[in-house]
């Protein structure tokens, strides 16, 4: 890397010094790579860096299909303006998979100022590869040499240690059963019923007076929350999850009588835009809000069911 650095600033120094000599309108173009050999799916930093005239752009060529045998990982560019020139540099990562080939081809790069166009190529840049890589550190020219090895018994140190481990385990397991045996058992009060849940919802989000406070958004968001929250226990549904659209299709195909789907059509329906697109409502459609949430609760709550009446039974004489 520290070799693709030092290449890539003589490249620049190259450019620089170009662009203070600079007395024509002719591209430079420089290139750089990070190392001059490589195993297969190694990644390869390559630069092409040149100074163009004022105005004038660079088409660079197409990556999809590789250079050469080589595939682009990535790549990406800058520009950078100087007062006479414009500075361009074209980065790639690339690597090879194949050995059927390892030079990097002459790349083609045009440049457009105005009407006209020109190309400019980058130098082919032949490269090694290396198919083994050789991993003895010690002393790679003897092969096969192997790092010293231990004699003697082995250490038991690793046995003590996990016996340790279980034994210590063990108690606290044990010390965990007995404190939750010495634990009371805690019994959740069951929940109320949806109505109820509803009904106290609505009262505190009265209490928080946003409509005074000028809140509108936060006032339909809760509002509706508690809305879709009713619906999901009282009918067995999934609805404070639905979006808008999941929300009227359900109530599109449920079991509410029609004028209960009216009520909950027009609410979701005009708290949407509210919700999420910022729109501010009248007073009128305010208050039309909360009253039809508490009539659909109304008029949806389960109704106690009527005890049978005992049979009249007439007794012969």
């Amino acid at each position: 890397m520290f070799n693709f650095v030092r290449k890539t600033m003589k490249s620049y120094w190259t450019l620089f010094f170009f662009s203070i000599a600079s007395v024509s309108q002719a591209a430079v173009l420089s290139t750089a790579i990070s190392q001059d050999s490589l195993l297969l799916g190694d990644r390869v930093h390559f630069c092409v860096s040149m100074l163009v005239p004022k105005a004038a752009t660079i088409i660079p060529p197409s990556t999809d299909s590789g250079f050469g045998k080589f595939v682009v990982k990535e790549w990406n560019s800058n520009k950078v303006e100087k007062s006479n020139v414009d500075s361009f540099a074209f980065n790639y990562v690339i690597t090879l998979y194949t050995t059927e080939q390892c030079t990097l081809p002459a790349l083609s790069y045009t440049l457009v100022q105005g009407d006209k166009k020109d190309t400019l190529y980058s130098q082919k840049i032949p490269l090694r590869l290396v198919l083994v890589k050789n991993t003895d550190s010690t002393n790679p020219s003897i092969k096969g040499l192997k790092p010293q090895q231990s004699a003697g018994s082995p250490s038991l140190a690793w046995v003590w240690i996990l016996l340790g481990l279980c034994i210590a385990g063990a108690g606290i397991y044990v010390l965990n059963r007995r404190l939750k045996s010495r634990k009371k058992p805690h019994k959740e009060a069951p929940p109320k019923p949806p109505y109820e849940e509803a009904m106290d919802a609505l009262a505190l989000l009265d209490g928080k007076r946003y409509l005074s406070k000028g809140l509108i958004r936060e006032y339909v968001f809760e509002l509706s929350d508690i809305f879709k929250r009713y619906i999901e226990r009282r009918f067995g549904t999934n609805a404070a999850e639905f979006t808008t659209e999941e929300m009227l299709d359900w109530i599109k195909n449920s079991v509410l009588t029609p004028a209960e789907r009216k009520i909950a059509e027009w609410f979701f329906s005009t708290a949407d835009p509210v919700k999420f697109a910022k729109w501010l409502p009248d007073g009128d459609t305010l208050d039309r809000f909360g009253k039809d949430v508490r009539q659909f609760i109304e008029q949806t709550r389960p109704r106690p069911e009527a005890a049978p009446q005992p049979a009249d039974v007439t007794h012969a004489a």
